[in-house]
């Protein structure tokens, strides 16, 4: 998966015309950044995964196969990630305000199912807002939606 990323950001960068499926690439690097927060502690706790596959269940309307297929392709292919910037480029090219906060959310959504939020999870979330240039009362309201989210199902 991170593979057709990459080869995406090398015909954009080489100038060739790009044949884009939106709707899949904006899906791919979703799943990129949520399978990144829920492995930056180097463990992946069962209800961080989970959260993972709903999360893309929900937001693009697959069917659970077709997320949990997703999310395994993300973190198996993780390490090849070059960096954050290659993923918060084809944010800011095709997310609008909402969806970069909607994604911001999700983000929060995964740091908090396991009830533990890691420093390295809070930087790294931190770090893509940056890097999308959400506002920072957005950054802020994102986290506490999704700190209420996770204490309305305990």
């Amino acid at each position: 998966m991170l593979r057709q990323i990459r080869k995406l950001f090398e015909q954009i960068g080489s100038g060739e015309d790009v044949e884009v499926n939106n709707d899949r690439d904006v899906r791919m690097i979703s799943a990129a950044l949520l399978a990144e927060v829920a492995t930056v502690d180097q463990k992946l706790d069962d209800r961080e995964q989970a959260t993972l596959v709903r999360l893309l269940q929900e937001h693009y309307r697959l069917d659970e196969a077709e997320a949990t297929e997703m999310v395994e392709h993300a973190l198996s292919h993780r390490e090849q990630a070059t960096s954050l910037y290659e993923f918060t480029q084809v944010v800011n090219d095709q997310f609008d305000e909402r969806n970069k906060y909607l994604l911001v959310r999700q983000m929060w959504e995964v740091a908090f199912s396991d009830d533990v939020i890691e420093a390295f999870e809070e930087h790294l979330i931190r770090r893509v807002a940056e890097l999308i240039y959400l506002p920072h009362g957005l950054f802020t309201r994102a986290r506490a939606e999704a700190r209420e989210m996770r204490r309305g199902e305990a």
